[in-house]
């Protein structure tokens, strides 16, 4: 009798290990299922990728020389918004400091221009610059002379035209 049970457990062991072992596979493939990469595709390569101005701003390209009320350049997709989501809350701040403004300026693919709330230049003003070719948007609001810069992509390479209106306030310098 115990040599039943012990001829009874060596069957359990030889079921388990046999029904463990995976199937067989037949010319390196089972039959519906993807065969697997013949390369490794999380390869690092060289980045070949050129950056190219994005087509919804060369349109940005005719406000160069016009007045931002005249034109509505605030007002014009993709940049109203994209102002709107970078700012959030302080959206309604920077667009009442362009109430003056100079003619916009585009110089190196940087669209750029600055405004004030009127009566209060030098305090309360707000700067724009688009980045056409890297895609970015960078944003600087003065309220009571204290600065605060905004950029998408939380991207620190401002443009020098933006830096050199931020420098101007005296309690950011």
């Amino acid at each position: 009798m115990t040599m039943n049970k012990h001829l009874a457990a060596l069957y359990v062991v030889a079921a388990c290990i046999l029904g463990c072992k995976e199937p067989a596979v037949t010319n390196g493939e089972e039959k519906g299922s993807t065969p697997p990469p013949t390369t490794d595709t999380m390869m690092a390569i060289a980045d070949t990728v050129e950056p190219t101005q994005v087509a919804s701003w060369r349109a940005f390209e005719q406000f160069e020389g016009k007045y931002v009320a005249e034109c509505g350049m605030l007002d014009k997709e993709p940049l109203k918004s994209r102002i709107r989501e970078l700012l959030d809350t302080d959206s309604p701040a920077f667009t009442e400091r362009f109430d003056v403004t100079p003619p916009v300026e585009f110089e190196n693919d940087i669209l750029y221009n600055q405004g004030c709330l009127r009566h209060f230049c030098g305090g309360d003003e707000a700067a724009l610059a688009i980045d056409m070719r890297r895609d970015i948007i960078y944003i600087g609001i003065a309220v009571n002379g204290a600065v605060k810069l905004f950029s998408e992509r939380n991207d620190s390479a401002f443009p020098e035209k933006l830096l050199r209106w931020k420098r101007k306030f005296p309690s950011m310098n």
